[in-house]
């Protein structure tokens, strides 16, 4: 049957209507499937970043925490512990280790073994089961095996009898003699647990069938597919996952009418780097797929009315067909485009929220893995501290005594300037832990760069690079800062090595400064309140730094350098923290012509400079007599206080603890305390100081720590203690430091 002109001509058009809207109905869907792979991505990668942040703290807080537990040197119970182990004394190691495991349990209910081992392999004590002793555990513990045979830390995830645990295994020596191993080991359900609440998510593990195995009947708990066996707080979720193929990194499922993504977040590797499993978390994208379901089927919904419409139109007004099918293509092909922005418009914003994220989680990561840095430095400082204050007071106690002609004078003379280079880098250490003491005054930083250049610092890494030329250019009118002067003489010295080491044997450094103000948008950019600045910048020549490098520098003992010859590896570090510490803010820019650091400080509101120093003699801290008592833990600190202070003509006493000193003060009034702030039992610094003021209100004080000013050590000034000093002290600073006290009225603030 021949078709009549009028049914070709509608034909012909709704064809071309529904091509079109085919096409637009596959470009949506391809459009909407990449998007949302872009946002499984997003969500995947900051699922790792969490994860490895979670594993990477809690890996290096048993690290440290069992090096802690065998510092026999740090307290005397410790030295007994080991003592008891050196001689094989089952009960007294178990009454001595026990108490430590118990603390431990309650600062993680995750925390299960603990055990010391003997060289040969056989295990002397298990604390978590004592009556456990005397195997071979060379087989089931091949860690314990390398440590008792190459006498090195060994830590990694293992499977036991238990379950899966992370270990660490360290090395016994006492008095230079290897006693054998000990070690630790948490449930890795410590880092489902964490990840699950870092994430508000489920997370999982996945072990090998054949790690499974070796563990205990009664203790398997999970659900076993053909390679691996899953572990998970919500089984169900994960029935219909256990076959899947693990080499893949993310996986799609369904359940209870939600739709997830399984990822595989991080892999568990045992101490000789070899896979058992791996962590895997399930994150709910049900919101993401139901905004994209519901975009194609709103576009579905649109193009089969527009079909409908499109036909009765047609059928009913094919009068005017020519005029009705211009006027349609025209409101189409408008539709078409606003459709296609209103698409593209949220796809853009997606991507930029996602991005934000993305950006926001990676600082949040940065910032933690800093803190934890922080935190270690901050405590191996304390320590520190503590044991150079005898290399750098006994030293200066003997030059005291002896003229420079002696032979021992020069050698002696070493040792002393030894502990002070010691006690400089501890001092960086502090600055990366964001804890150091911070003394600031009114100063103009153009004065203080004269003073670095022309320090013996300056002068010797002049003499060093001869062939580098140093020019500075300094605003004459710059705005004065408050700083702490020693700090950012320690971040320019640290500018000036970095470009000094870049150029190598020759170039130039330009030192300079400048007064700015920042308008609105790059303050946004730098996250920096409204106001004036000054910026000291030091640029060099030199073949700049890698791209892929600029992002890390900042961090401690990230270098391009060899460690131990060009320093310590926390040169920027330093720089970045103590730039925080003032509230201020470092840019860096760099190319093959060469880098520039640019040091940006808030102006301060008062422009006065702060008065000089006046010169120190032995005649102005000589004291009269007066009673000092000392309180401090530490024998030879209290030694060290001694000498020094009866070398300044002071009587002294001392004691060991703050009960000690309470029950002192009762009997025997003094003129100055020089107090401790922590020791290791009964009551701090602080605690001690309260009560002492109960008894004489108006006793003076002075602070000795090996920290910093602790929240302690503020609220100890506070109370009305005069001074804050930071051992390891010199002559100098004990004799002004208590003058200072003994001469000014002691009120409470």
């Amino acid at each position: 049957m021949k078709k009549s002109p009028r049914a070709k001509v509608i034909t012909a058009v709704m064809l071309v209507i529904i091509t079109i809207c085919a096409v637009f109905l596959t470009l949506l869907y391809q459009e909407n499937q990449r998007s949302m792979q872009q946002i499984i991505d997003s969500k995947a990668q900051s699922a790792s970043i969490v994860a490895e942040a979670i594993v990477e703290q809690t890996s290096i807080q048993y690290q440290l925490r069992i090096k802690s537990f065998l510092n026999y040197k740090s307290s005397k119970s410790r030295e007994m512990m080991i003592q008891a182990f050196a001689r094989r004394d089952r009960q007294e190691l178990l009454r001595l280790s026990k108490p430590l495991f118990e603390t431990l349990q309650e600062e993680n209910s995750h925390f299960s073994t603990l055990g010391w081992i003997l060289p040969d392999n056989q295990a002397f004590l298990r604390v978590h089961s004592p009556e456990d002793f005397g195997q071979n555990v060379t087989k089931m513990r091949p860690d314990v095996a390398a440590v008792n045979l190459f006498h090195k830390q060994r830590s990694g995830f293992t499977t036991g009898y238990i379950g899966l645990q992370y270990r660490v295994v360290e090395p016994v020596f006492y008095q230079n003699k290897y006693l054998g191993a000990v070690q630790i080991g948490i449930e890795g359900q410590v880092l489902q647990d964490a990840i699950e609440k870092k994430l508000q998510a489920p997370a999982g593990v996945a072990i090998l069938n054949s790690e499974y195995k070796k563990i205990l009947q009664k203790y398997q708990k999970g659900v076993s597919g053909r390679s691996h066996t899953i572990y998970s707080s919500n089984p169900p979720l994960f029935q219909n996952i256990v076959n899947l193929d693990w080499n893949k990194s993310q996986y799609r499922t369904a359940f209870a009418g939600k739709d997830y993504v399984v990822y595989n977040v991080y892999n568990l590797l045992n101490f000789q780097n070899q896979e058992l499993g791996l962590l895997f978390v399930a994150l709910n994208i049900s919101k993401e797929v139901t905004q994209r379901r519901s975009l194609l089927f709103s576009a579905l919904l649109l193009s089969a009315l527009l079909i409908s419409l499109s036909f009765l139109i047609l059928y009913f007004s094919y009068g005017n067909l020519v005029q009705k099918i211009v006027n349609l293509n025209k409101s189409l092909e408008k539709n078409n485009r606003e459709l296609e922005s209103r698409v593209k418009e949220r796809t853009t914003e997606l991507l930029f929220e996602i991005e934000e994220r993305k950006i926001t989680e990676q600082k949040l990561h940065k910032a933690e893995k800093m803190e934890a840095i922080g935190l270690m430095a901050g405590g191996v400082a304390h320590d520190l501290n503590n044991i150079l204050s005898g290399v750098v007071s006994y030293p200066e106690i003997l030059l005291m005594q002896l003229s420079e002609d002696n032979k021992l004078y020069p050698p002696i003379k070493a040792i002393h300037e030894s502990g002070l280079r010691a006690a400089a880098v501890v001092s960086d250490m502090l600055t990366v832990a964001r804890s150091a003491a911070n003394i600031q005054e009114i100063v103009n930083i153009n004065t203080l760069i004269k003073e670095y250049l022309k320090s013996l610092e300056g002068k010797k890494l002049l003499s060093q690079y001869p062939d580098v030329q140093i020019t500075i250019q300094l605003a004459p009118e710059l705005h004065n800062i408050k700083c702490s002067p020693v700090h950012i003489k320690k971040c320019l010295m640290n500018l000036v090595i970095n470009a000094a080491e870049a150029l190598g044997n020759t170039g130039q450094i330009t030192i300079s400064t400048r007064n700015c103000s920042l308008d609105d948008e790059e303050m946004q950019k730098e996250a920096l309140p409204r106001g004036k600045y000054i910026a000291l910048a030091v640029k060099d020549n030199g073949p700049g730094i890698a791209a892929d490098d600029i992002e890390h520098i900042f961090e401690p003992f990230y270098t391009k350098k060899k460690m131990g010859r060009s320093g310590t590896g926390i040169g920027l570090t330093v720089v970045w923290n103590a730039i925080q510490d003032h509230d201020g803010k470092v840019k860096v820019e760099s190319d093959e012509k060469g880098t520039t650091f640019t040091l940006l400080f808030p102006v301060s509101s008062d422009q006065s400079l702060s008065s000089p120093k006046e010169n120190i003699t032995i005649e102005n801290i000589r004291g009269k007599k007066e009673l000092i008592l000392v309180i401090d833990d530490e024998p030879h600190q209290r030694n060290i206080a001694v000498q020094l202070l009866s070398l300044l003509d002071y009587q002294v006493d001392t004691v060991t603890s703050g009960e000690e000193a309470i029950a002192y003060v009762r009997d025997q009034k003094v003129d100055l305390l020089l107090l401790d702030m922590l020791m290791d039992s009964g009551l701090n610094g602080r605690q001690t100081y309260e009560e002492i003021i109960k008894i004489h209100p108006k006793q003076k004080a002075v602070i000795a720590s090996g920290f910093s000013e602790s929240e302690d050590v503020k609220q100890t000034i506070k109370l009305g203690a005069g001074a804050f000093i930071k051992k390891p002290y010199t002559f100098e600073q004990l004799g002004i430091a208590v003058q200072k006290a003994l001469r000014e009225d002691r009120s409470i603030t």
